[in-house]
């Protein structure tokens, strides 16, 4: 059996065909296009800047009843329970 023949020392082959290296980049592109895409399209909405802030209404003077105006509670009047013989 003979051996392989050796290649010269001054030619340069690379590793890989370049049609191996172009179809992974671009596979590698594609994937990181459509991941950018689909994040941009499922992102959660920001719905605040559509809607205009809502403020509560705030009480005026003649709504507001000072504490010490409120009619008393009624309050029952407090039962004796006999101890148990």
């Amino acid at each position: 059996m003979s051996r392989a023949p050796r290649r010269r020392p001054g030619t340069y082959r690379p590793p890989r065909d370049r049609r191996e290296i172009a179809v992974a980049v671009l596979a590698a592109l594609s994937v990181l296009i459509a991941t950018v895409a689909l994040l941009f399209v499922l992102r959660p909405r920001d719905e605040s800047s559509d809607v205009p802030p809502v403020t509560a209404p705030l009480p005026t003077d003649s709504s507001v009843v000072p504490p010490d105006t409120l009619a008393p509670e009624t309050v029952a009047p407090e039962t004796t329970v006999a101890p148990a013989p």
